[in-house]
Protein backbone atom coordinates (compact mmCIF):
# COMPACT_ATOMS: atom_id res chain seq x y z
CA UNK A 1 0.00 0.00 0.00
CA UNK A 2 2.82 2.37 0.62
CA UNK A 3 4.43 2.11 -2.41
CA UNK A 4 1.03 2.31 -4.36
CA UNK A 5 1.22 6.12 -2.40
CA UNK A 6 4.39 6.33 -3.09
CA UNK A 7 3.62 6.05 -7.05
CA UNK A 8 0.38 8.20 -6.62
CA UNK A 9 2.78 11.52 -4.88
CA UNK A 10 5.06 10.90 -7.78
CA UNK A 11 2.86 11.26 -11.03
CA UNK A 12 1.35 13.86 -8.71
CA UNK A 13 4.42 15.60 -8.78
CA UNK A 14 5.76 15.10 -12.41
CA UNK A 15 1.75 16.32 -13.41
CA UNK A 16 2.38 19.60 -11.98
CA UNK A 17 5.96 20.04 -12.71
CA UNK A 18 5.04 19.15 -16.67
CA UNK A 19 2.08 22.19 -16.21
CA UNK A 20 4.59 24.77 -14.78
CA UNK A 21 6.65 24.23 -17.75
CA UNK A 22 4.18 24.12 -20.28
CA UNK A 23 2.60 27.27 -18.56
CA UNK A 24 5.61 28.84 -19.25
CA UNK A 25 4.78 29.86 -22.63
CA UNK A 26 1.04 30.53 -22.39
CA UNK A 27 0.17 34.60 -22.33
CA UNK A 28 0.08 36.38 -19.21
CA UNK A 29 -2.05 35.37 -16.46
CA UNK A 30 -1.14 31.52 -17.33
CA UNK A 31 2.49 31.91 -17.59
CA UNK A 32 5.78 34.11 -16.29
CA UNK A 33 4.82 37.45 -16.26
CA UNK A 34 7.14 39.62 -18.41
CA UNK A 35 9.76 41.85 -17.20
CA UNK A 36 9.71 44.60 -19.10
CA UNK A 37 12.36 47.04 -19.26
CA UNK A 38 11.46 50.42 -17.64
CA UNK A 39 11.60 53.12 -19.94
CA UNK A 40 11.63 56.78 -18.94
CA UNK A 41 9.47 58.95 -21.66
CA UNK A 42 9.90 62.76 -21.08
CA UNK A 43 7.93 64.83 -23.04
CA UNK A 44 9.18 68.56 -24.72
CA UNK A 45 7.10 70.80 -25.72
CA UNK A 46 8.20 72.95 -28.43
CA UNK A 47 5.23 75.25 -28.61
CA UNK A 48 3.46 76.61 -26.63
CA UNK A 49 -0.24 77.23 -26.36
CA UNK A 50 -1.12 80.76 -26.17
CA UNK A 51 -3.35 81.65 -23.36
CA UNK A 52 -7.04 81.89 -24.31
CA UNK A 53 -9.79 83.62 -22.47
CA UNK A 54 -12.87 81.54 -20.43
CA UNK A 55 -15.32 83.63 -22.90
CA UNK A 56 -13.46 82.62 -26.28
CA UNK A 57 -13.10 79.15 -24.91
CA UNK A 58 -17.11 79.04 -24.50
CA UNK A 59 -17.52 80.72 -28.11
CA UNK A 60 -15.34 77.99 -29.51
CA UNK A 61 -17.24 75.11 -27.83
CA UNK A 62 -20.58 76.24 -28.91
CA UNK A 63 -19.12 76.70 -32.63
CA UNK A 64 -17.89 72.70 -32.34
CA UNK A 65 -21.27 71.98 -30.79
CA UNK A 66 -23.34 73.22 -34.49
CA UNK A 67 -24.14 70.74 -36.63
CA UNK A 68 -23.24 70.57 -39.89
CA UNK A 69 -26.50 69.52 -41.84
CA UNK A 70 -29.96 70.70 -40.11
CA UNK A 71 -33.04 69.19 -42.35
CA UNK A 72 -35.61 71.33 -43.16
CA UNK A 73 -38.89 69.97 -43.98
CA UNK A 74 -40.39 72.84 -45.61
CA UNK A 75 -42.33 71.99 -48.84
CA UNK A 76 -41.88 68.37 -48.04
CA UNK A 77 -44.28 65.28 -47.03
CA UNK A 78 -44.58 63.97 -43.55
CA UNK A 79 -42.65 60.35 -43.79
CA UNK A 80 -44.92 59.47 -41.37
CA UNK A 81 -48.10 59.92 -42.21
CA UNK A 82 -49.38 57.03 -44.36
CA UNK A 83 -49.21 56.72 -47.82
CA UNK A 84 -53.07 55.64 -48.73
CA UNK A 85 -54.56 58.05 -46.56
CA UNK A 86 -58.14 58.08 -45.67
CA UNK A 87 -59.54 60.29 -48.84
CA UNK A 88 -61.80 63.45 -47.42
CA UNK A 89 -64.82 64.02 -49.43
CA UNK A 90 -64.87 67.27 -50.59
CA UNK A 91 -68.17 68.80 -49.31
CA UNK A 92 -70.15 71.35 -51.63
CA UNK A 93 -71.77 74.16 -49.66
CA UNK A 94 -75.37 74.59 -48.99
CA UNK A 95 -76.60 71.21 -49.85
CA UNK A 96 -79.13 69.62 -47.43
CA UNK A 97 -78.24 65.82 -46.73
CA UNK A 98 -81.20 63.61 -48.36
CA UNK A 99 -82.17 60.01 -47.15
CA UNK A 100 -79.82 58.81 -49.80
CA UNK A 101 -76.93 60.61 -48.22
CA UNK A 102 -76.98 58.39 -45.28
CA UNK A 103 -75.74 55.27 -46.81
CA UNK A 104 -72.37 54.23 -49.04
CA UNK A 105 -72.33 53.69 -52.69
CA UNK A 106 -71.97 50.03 -51.91
CA UNK A 107 -75.17 49.81 -49.78
CA UNK A 108 -77.43 50.89 -52.43
CA UNK A 109 -78.86 48.78 -55.42
CA UNK A 110 -79.49 49.91 -58.52
CA UNK A 111 -83.26 48.42 -59.57
CA UNK A 112 -84.50 50.07 -62.18
CA UNK A 113 -83.24 53.26 -65.45
CA UNK A 114 -86.02 54.69 -67.07
CA UNK A 115 -84.51 55.88 -70.54
CA UNK A 116 -86.34 58.75 -72.75
CA UNK A 117 -89.65 61.03 -72.05
CA UNK A 118 -87.24 64.26 -71.73
CA UNK A 119 -85.62 63.39 -68.90
CA UNK A 120 -83.14 60.23 -67.49
CA UNK A 121 -84.39 58.85 -64.38
CA UNK A 122 -83.23 55.72 -62.15
CA UNK A 123 -84.05 53.87 -59.18
CA UNK A 124 -82.22 52.44 -56.33
CA UNK A 125 -82.63 50.37 -53.10
CA UNK A 126 -81.42 50.99 -50.03
CA UNK A 127 -79.95 47.58 -47.69
CA UNK A 128 -83.72 48.53 -45.75
CA UNK A 129 -85.15 47.76 -49.11
CA UNK A 130 -87.00 51.62 -49.70
CA UNK A 131 -86.30 52.43 -53.31
CA UNK A 132 -85.45 56.05 -54.05
CA UNK A 133 -85.87 58.24 -57.57
CA UNK A 134 -82.76 59.57 -58.79
CA UNK A 135 -82.00 61.92 -61.32
CA UNK A 136 -78.50 63.84 -63.06
CA UNK A 137 -77.87 66.37 -60.18
CA UNK A 138 -78.62 64.08 -57.46
CA UNK A 139 -76.36 63.96 -54.25
CA UNK A 140 -76.07 59.99 -53.50
CA UNK A 141 -73.82 58.26 -50.63
CA UNK A 142 -71.82 59.34 -47.93
CA UNK A 143 -68.95 61.43 -50.08
CA UNK A 144 -71.61 63.76 -51.49
CA UNK A 145 -71.42 61.69 -54.99
CA UNK A 146 -73.40 63.43 -57.76
CA UNK A 147 -75.30 61.53 -60.65
CA UNK A 148 -73.58 62.88 -63.93
CA UNK A 149 -74.88 60.19 -66.00
CA UNK A 150 -78.33 57.63 -66.63
CA UNK A 151 -77.50 55.45 -69.25
CA UNK A 152 -79.64 52.44 -70.43
CA UNK A 153 -76.33 50.21 -69.03
CA UNK A 154 -76.42 52.15 -65.13
CA UNK A 155 -75.71 55.14 -63.40
CA UNK A 156 -72.58 57.12 -63.38
CA UNK A 157 -71.69 58.86 -59.92
CA UNK A 158 -68.99 61.33 -59.46
CA UNK A 159 -67.25 62.11 -56.49
CA UNK A 160 -64.64 64.46 -55.33
CA UNK A 161 -62.39 63.80 -52.52
CA UNK A 162 -58.76 65.68 -51.31
CA UNK A 163 -55.93 63.45 -51.58
CA UNK A 164 -52.91 63.40 -49.14
CA UNK A 165 -51.31 66.26 -50.67
CA UNK A 166 -54.71 67.83 -50.56
CA UNK A 167 -55.13 68.06 -54.01
CA UNK A 168 -59.37 68.19 -55.61
CA UNK A 169 -59.35 64.60 -57.10
CA UNK A 170 -62.53 63.03 -59.18
CA UNK A 171 -63.44 59.73 -59.05
CA UNK A 172 -66.03 57.87 -60.89
CA UNK A 173 -68.32 54.95 -59.76
CA UNK A 174 -70.95 53.20 -62.22
CA UNK A 175 -73.73 51.33 -60.76
CA UNK A 176 -74.84 48.67 -63.04
CA UNK A 177 -78.41 47.35 -62.89
CA UNK A 178 -78.48 43.37 -62.26
CA UNK A 179 -80.60 41.35 -64.62
CA UNK A 180 -82.95 38.56 -63.41
CA UNK A 181 -80.05 35.87 -63.60
CA UNK A 182 -77.62 37.83 -61.80
CA UNK A 183 -79.91 37.89 -59.27
CA UNK A 184 -80.84 34.44 -58.99
CA UNK A 185 -77.13 33.23 -59.44
CA UNK A 186 -76.42 35.31 -56.27
CA UNK A 187 -79.01 33.49 -53.84
CA UNK A 188 -78.20 30.95 -52.06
Amino acid sequence: MEATMIKRVFIFLMIGFMVSVGCEKLPLPFGKKKQSPQKVQIKIRKKFKPIVKKEEKKEERKAEREPLYVYDPTGKRDPFTPFLAVQEPVVPTGVKLSPLQKYDLSQLKLVAVLVGGGEERAMVEDSEGKGYIIRKGTYIGKNFGRVKAITKDGVVIEEKYRDYLGRVKTKEIVLKVHTVEEQEERRP
